[in-house]
């Protein structure tokens, strides 16, 4: 990872031929400032960094303190941009108790154990394209509202008035093309709150490529089946921002069966992250 420099304390150098061709893309540098402060980040082999923030998409060199390129962004913003209406939210890491070691160790220990588990949420989240658009108050994209959202609402405020602890596990699934389950059982700690921070950035896990629903469905089914008891409450959460993009496939067939063998066990709810107008 390149040296860190604090976008305070050090002034952004562009070189002439820089500063016109930004002045012919329409874009001032205050918006290369907001960039660096508040977009989304992904760190490029070559040592530069690509900032996405806004509609504008600003690559900078650490080492010479300098601007690369800057262009206004390909996706799609809009006039209900979010970022032109709120600053967005960052959240700051917690210090927690638990090493990565040992919320690994906490993790595998209650997986063998369900007995313990107080209960088990499955979060589905859509990861396709569209999820870069910025249209969220407060967010610098969907996929970003999303994750602040669980990180703050559904795991730190709650550990801090100590309604949850580490017998209520999360499983998050992310749905593109194929579904992937990138956290599996994981206890609700400041631990996972951290986890969940870093999957905001666009380094970490950037929206692509199509939004199918029936790989997620069945990713969905096995997980919420790995507990089965009375004791641990299950629920289902999908976020998404349109309809399913699989040809084929009864989507509100296999949710009915799904939500057929536990009844009212399973609590399952849908939340649309995308303009009202829009088709889901």
């Amino acid at each position: 990872m390149p040296p860190i420099v604090l976008t305070e304390l050090s002034e952004l150098h562009s070189s002439l031929h820089g500063r016109g061709r930004r002045s012919q893309r329409g874009i001032e540098k205050i918006e290369l400032q907001w960039a660096r402060c508040y977009g989304m980040v992904e760190y490029q082999q070559n040592g530069r960094i690509k900032y996405t923030y806004g509609g504008v998409v600003f690559i900078y060199c650490p080492i010479r303190n300098k601007k690369v390129m800057s262009f206004r962004s390909p996706d799609k913003t809009g006039k209900s941009m979010g970022t032109k209406f709120a600053v967005p939210l960052l959240l700051d890491k917690t210090p927690c108790d638990l090493s990565e070691y040992e919320q690994a160790t906490l993790a595998k220990s209650l997986r063998n154990e369900p007995q313990k588990w107080t209960s088990h949420s499955v979060l589905v989240v859509d990861i396709r394209d569209s999820m870069r658009r910025d249209d969220v108050s407060g967010a610098r994209c969907r996929s970003d509202s999303v994750f602040m959202a669980l990180a703050r609402d559904y795991i730190k405020n709650p550990l801090d008035r100590k309604e949850q602890s580490a017998k209520d596990l999360i499983s998050i699934v992310i749905m593109r093309d194929a579904a992937q389950v990138i956290l599996q059982h994981e206890p609700t700690t400041y631990a996972l709150y951290n986890k969940i921070i870093d999957l905001r950035e666009w380094g970490n896990l950037r929206p692509a490529g199509p939004g199918n629903y029936l790989p997620a469905i069945q990713a969905t089914e096995e997980l919420v089946l790995s507990n089965t008891s009375a004791g641990c409450a299950l629920s289902l959460l999908f976020f998404s921002d349109g309809s399913p993009l699989d040809k084929h496939g009864d989507f509100n067939a296999s949710i009915g069966n799904l939500a057929a063998k536990f009844g009212r066990h399973l609590s399952l709810a849908s939340i649309g992250m995308a303009d009202t107008n829009k088709d889901f």
